[in-house]
């Protein structure tokens, strides 16, 4: 059983700001607007290809609101966590477990849609942010009945998916440890990078990348670094944003032979973030 990237977390403190940009920066309509009544915390999600973008905010008291405020320390918008999905909780854990990941038993979380009054329910997996060394995650399992619609298109090309995510680390072993060994994820990619001092690790699955960046020049604590987006036709993308006002670089090749990217400079919550387009042969 596969471990997934379930989705990804950008915490925010003016969550109708953050999503009037994302929905510009993604030209699409959010899938998802809610709340956690047990957690002191509300959102919106944007359902893509491969995953989804869920902006968290705090909007009360409790144990998710407290993350969250943590997580944005004295900073209106960041980068905050990565989870991963899993179809059976039982054998992750086993796994996980087997592994010396100490990981929690599932706890059942569910949320509401305030639009529509639709509900989620789920189950989440825990362990100690030092397992992840810093990083905010845990694991997912989803109810099956519990289905999140598409983040539906307004405009000409439209953000299809995550391309990856970019983890800052000092220690390439750690990194193994943790997204291999414990989580089950397939390290697809391994090399030595001299211009940045370093490792370069790619951990691959749900159509994108966790891609792990290894040097003495990272922080003591992980972190989560920057996104790319990926888009299927990156000269439509850039000219859809510039036309609503999204700042954006000119687009160049990527470091990736087959890849054009553009760096994208407003509209993203304080994440680094690129746009990337994948060339077809």
């Amino acid at each position: 059983m596969s471990t997934l990237i379930d989705h990804i977390i950008i915490a925010v403190r003016d969550l109708d700001r953050a999503t009037q940009e994302y929905g510009a920066l993604l030209g699409r309509k959010p899938s998802w607007r809610g709340s956690h009544p047990d957690y002191g915390t509300a959102n919106t999600l944007f359902k893509l290809d491969n995953t989804y973008i869920e902006l968290l905010c705090p909007s009360g008291q409790g144990m998710a609101a407290d993350l969250v405020n943590d997580m944005l320390g004295t900073d209106n918008a960041c980068l905050g966590g990565l989870v991963l999905g899993t179809q059976d909780a039982e054998a992750f854990i086993t796994r996980a477990r087997q592994h010396g990941l100490a990981a929690s038993d599932p706890v059942p979380g569910h949320g509401v849609d305030e639009q529509t009054g639709a509900e989620r329910h789920w189950r989440n997996i825990f362990w100690d942010p030092s397992a992840a060394r810093g990083i905010f995650s845990f694991c997912i399992e989803h109810d099956p009945t519990s289905l999140l619609p598409e983040a539906i298109s307004t405009g000409e090309a439209p953000v299809a998916g995550v391309d990856h995510i970019v983890v800052n680390t000092r220690s390439a072993d750690a990194a193994k440890t943790f997204y291999g060994d414990q989580l089950g994820i397939r390290l697809a990619l391994e090399q030595h990078v001299p211009e940045w001092g370093g490792t370069q690790l790619f951990f691959r699955t749900s159509s994108m990348s966790i891609e792990v960046i290894a040097s003495d020049k990272a922080p003591a604590q992980d972190e989560l670094w920057g996104l790319a987006l990926k888009s299927n036709d990156l000269d439509a993308t850039h000219a859809r944003l510039l036309a609503s006002g999204v700042a954006v670089s000119d687009i160049r090749e990527g470091r990736k032979p087959g890849t054009r990217v553009c760096t994208v400079k407003s509209h993203a919550s304080n994440v680094p973030t690129l746009l990337i387009e994948h060339k077809t042969v």
